[in-house]
């Protein structure tokens, strides 16, 4: 396989299908080159429990989860080793949030993940499932690895990163919802697959990444093959080295076939 040794791959939007399944195909795709001794791992701002579960069928040697927040090897079936994290603290956290409320208003919807689990204000029917917690942010004193806002607003979200210094903040927007993701500025997939790197001693020549917006752009052009989505944004496709078929249309499986 081109010397591949680990595949990554982004979840929304490119291992996914349009409804959140993964077709028996693309599963079968996976396990055939894990038992060729390729790695495989997903890569996903999805906190962690909220990306496991739809991996039915499929596990993964790798998880980068939280937007490059938190990162695991799991060598062997039960064991795992934490590689890399990184986060806000409480008091950027807070400085976070109660600027989020000052200039956007109380009623602002935002989501908060970390290690210990997820967390939102919205109302029930919006994150209704048992993964997440309802929560008065006015009262969250925990730390964060990512914090999501819901706002196109470009200069609120200029002024609200101001809060704790734009040095510290990697903050992108969602290409296909009117939200934006703030993490630590070491919170990155990059950071986090350089760290893999180091830790399992693989190159970063020897790793292929797939994606299909905006924070996939960082993983695409670190990876020695960057691969877009049909389905990806025209930035992702412009900082891709190839492009393979639409995640509608298992292009992840289609491609990783291909090389087999």
């Amino acid at each position: 396989m081109e010397h591949i040794s680990l595949i990554l791959t982004d979840l929304d939007g490119t291992l996914f299908r349009n409804d959140k399944s993964i077709s028996n195909h693309t599963k079968q795709v996976i396990s055939d080159a894990q038992r060729k001794g390729v790695l495989f791992g997903i890569s996903t701002s999805r906190a962690l429990v909220n990306a496991v579960k739809f991996l039915d069928g499929i596990t993964p040697d790798i998880t980068i989860t939280n937007g490059g927040a938190l990162a695991f090897f799991y060598p062997k079936k039960g064991e795992r080793i934490k590689v890399y994290d990184s986060q806000f603290t409480r008091s950027q956290t807070r400085a976070i949030l109660e600027k989020t409320f000052e200039v956007l208003g109380p009623q602002t919807v935002i989501s908060i993940d970390n290690e210990h689990g997820l967390y939102s204000n919205a109302g029930e029917d919006d994150f209704g499932d048992k993964y997440w917690t309802k929560v008065d942010f006015n009262n969250f004193i925990d730390d964060a690895m990512k914090i999501c806002i819901e706002t196109r607003d470009k200069n609120a979200i200029e002024k609200i990163v101001g809060a704790v210094g734009k040095e510290n903040v990697d903050c992108l927007p969602f290409s296909d919802i009117p939200w934006y993701k703030l993490t630590n500025a070491n919170a990155t997939k990059e950071k986090a697959i350089s760290a893999l790197s180091d830790y399992l001693k693989i190159p970063v020549s020897q790793m292929a990444a797939f994606g299909d917006d905006f924070n996939d752009i960082g993983m695409l052009k670190l990876c020695g093959k960057g691969i877009a989505m049909g389905n990806a944004i025209p930035e992702v496709k412009n900082a891709a080295d190839e492009i393979c078929g639409a995640n509608e249309n298992d292009g992840v499986a289609e491609w990783i076939e291909t090389r087999l």
